[in-house]
């Protein structure tokens, strides 16, 4: 069968590791050897071939990794036309078009903000670059092969990655060319929540992922929903939902909201989702279902409110000439929250703002007359040389020797030289001025 793009297929069909539809463009780009970018003006045509009636148009702000992943109108489009133009089947099965009639119409919480890997995935990966689907759902924490938690920060200078990459540079950090195959240590454990949701994501994943299994119902969970309701107020029981949750039910539901539901409910978000009337009382079909609680709302924080504004009392006390850190660094590290903080405290905001904006000051002044004198020095150092001052090495060196910003090495720079053009345009009218001065002095024949 002859096929306009290269005939590639998916992978891992049928298991949790499938691969997302983004990754699957991405190694379809790297085949023709052209950029994502280039490569969309190939799908995103608007011929008669990959025209599809009642569908939304493609434009340019659609190419988002996010789009290729979830479940929204535009997938299905990009999804259908990868299928004419490659030839591959299956193609949903690398997105989240099965869950369409369950999961939100905004695709709020289907897919995390910015693109994520495993480190030792990378580490092993050698002749293709394949990246499950699972790298983008906020319920998977860890890569379902290697168990290593999955990040989305370069390890080095803690910078976020492009989603369109391709080849082996995808494997490396975009602004300090450093391996992602090294992963940051500093959280590696995972509560039981996660780990409940991970396993039950899994198993969702692995659904939608073989092409011959069960459709999910186009209001499976509001269906679910409804039954759970009733039934609690029958049984005098609180509602599983909350009212905010229960209005909002014709736009429909976030992966959050239905994972904290079965949990509640004491069932599983596929039985939510296959057989939403049973799923309300499952003790009929399983006898033990280990359900940990969902995570409770965070209290009011008393004791980080206090330790936060007795820390910014202690570094007001330090000399001038220490640097104060940024007022939202020391809230997020005491976990309170920032618009509460300043409006309990205003005074003490406002004194730490201007306080620090002047030490900013000094420390900006400081390091300017640093640099004026050491250019100062350069510049006879280059006259006496007969050298030429050149400005991008100029900067380049002090950077280098005195560490100084561009922007305090350049201003340094123009000053220098707008006092030199200031000494020669005056030089030759005060030598005037002196001969003149001269000439009068002396007697008249």
């Amino acid at each position: 069968m002859k096929t306009i793009l290269a005939p590639l297929r998916l992978y891992g069909l049928g298991t949790p590791q499938v691969e997302s539809l983004a990754s699957f463009y991405c190694r379809l780009a790297d085949a023709h050897q052209v950029t994502p970018k280039q490569l969309a003006k190939v799908l995103f045509n608007d011929s008669s071939y990959l025209s599809i009636d009642d569908a939304p148009e493609l434009k340019s702000i659609d190419l988002d990794a996010r789009i290729f992943c979830t479940h929204s109108g535009r997938t299905a489009v990009i999804v259908e036309r990868l299928e004419k133009l490659t030839g591959a089947a299956n193609l949903a099965c690398g997105t989240l078009l099965r869950l369409r009639g369950a999961l939100s119409r905004n695709q709020t919480g289907s897919s995390v903000q910015r693109r994520r890997w495993c480190p030792m995935c990378y580490a092993q990966l050698a002749d293709r670059i394949v990246e499950p689907l699972a790298w983008w759902i906020p319920q998977i924490t860890r890569c379902p092969l290697h168990g290593a938690r999955l990040t989305d920060r370069c390890a080095r200078c803690g910078s976020y990655q492009r989603d369109w990459r391709i080849g082996s540079v995808r494997m490396l950090c975009i602004k300090c060319g450093f391996a992602l195959k090294s992963a940051d240590r500093m959280r590696d454990e995972s509560t039981p929540w996660e780990a409940w949701c991970h396993t039950e994501m899994l198993k969702v994943l692995t659904h939608i992922a073989t092409p011959k299994s069960a459709d999910i119902p186009h209001r499976a969970v509001d269906i679910f929903l409804a039954k759970a309701i009733r039934l609690a107020a029958l049984e005098g029981r609180p509602c599983p939902v909350s009212s905010e949750t229960a209005k909002m039910r014709a736009l429909g539901h976030r992966l959050t909201t239905i994972f904290g539901m079965a949990a509640r409910c004491g069932t599983t978000p596929m039985d939510i989702f296959l057989r939403p009337e049973e799923a309300v009382s499952p003790g009929l079909f399983e006898s033990d279902i280990d359900t940990p609680r969902p995570p409770q709302r965070r209290g009011f924080n008393k004791h980080g409110y206090r330790l936060c504004e007795r820390t910014m009392r202690k570094l007001l006390a330090l000399p001038n000439t220490t640097m104060l850190p940024p007022f939202t660094n020391i809230c997020s590290e005491y976990a309170v929250s920032l618009s509460n903080f300043k409006r309990k405290n205003s005074e003490l905001c406002a004194k730490y703002s201007n306080e620090r904006r002047h030490r900013i000051e000094i420390a900006k002044s400081t390091r300017f007359e640093v640099a004026s004198s050491y250019l100062t020095k350069l510049i006879e150092q280059l006259q006496r040389s007969g050298k030429r001052l050149h400005r991008m090495n100029t900067v380049a060196q002090m950077r280098r020797e005195i560490h100084v910003s561009k922007a305090i090495a350049r201003s340094a720079i123009r000053v220098a030289l707008a006092k030199m053009n200031a000494s020669r345009e005056i030089q030759p009218s005060d030598k005037v001025s002196q001969d003149d001065v001269s000439s009068s002095s002396q007697p008249r024949a």
